[in-house]
């Protein structure tokens, strides 16, 4: 009789073992699929009603154009917020679109042209200096960024800087922390 209960306590411990084997391999992490992108149809959210909208897709030549000067500037939330009011497109696809989006090769539009063209032209990342700065700025914005600075707005500084030279976010900063008051001589 002793033997009837040592088989089936053996019995018993091979099944439990097998449960949790079987539990444990369900556990385990599956490796990643390849994800291929589709994009979805577009189902437009509201189409503005204008008369303007002479393109199948609803991008006037001006509004490529504007969208092309923000993808150049890095201002892709922009790009994204207009061509998603201009074309009806979701978020999705509208961002999927601007991240894949190449500057259009045509002759510039007025609206493509940047309001500190010269200054895009003129100055480098390495010699972004204030003073090149301001040289290559009109006085108006200089003027903005010497107030900016003396009320302790470096933030908003910076982007005014880097909205009308091109320059990155790092050289921006470095152009603002060596910015001083302007001596006029």
């Amino acid at each position: 009789m002793d033997i009837v209960w040592v088989v089936g306590i053996v019995i018993a411990l091979i099944v439990v073992v097998i449960i949790l084997n079987a539990a444990f391999k369900g556990m385990r992490p599956k490796a990643p699929q390849a994800q291929v992108y589709t994009p979805t149809a577009a189902t437009p959210r509201s189409a503005p009603a204008t008369s303007a909208m002479s393109t199948v897709s609803g991008l006037t030549p001006p509004v490529i154009a504007e969208i092309d000067r923000l993808v150049a500037a890095g201002q892709k939330i922009n790009a994204i917020k207009m061509l998603r009011d201009h074309s009806g497109l979701g978020l999705k696809d509208a961002k999927d679109r601007i991240e894949h989006w190449s500057v259009s090769t045509t002759a510039p539009h007025l609206a493509a042209v940047s309001n500190a063209g010269a200054a895009y032209s003129s100055i480098t990342p390495a010699a972004a200096t204030p003073s090149s700065v301001r040289a290559a700025l009109p006085a108006s914005v200089v003027a903005e960024i010497d107030r900016l600075v003396a009320e302790g707005q470096p933030i908003v500084a910076i982007k005014l800087v880097r909205e009308h030279t091109g320059l990155g976010l790092k050289e921006s900063k470095n152009v603002i922390d060596a910015w001083g008051p302007h001596r006029i001589r």
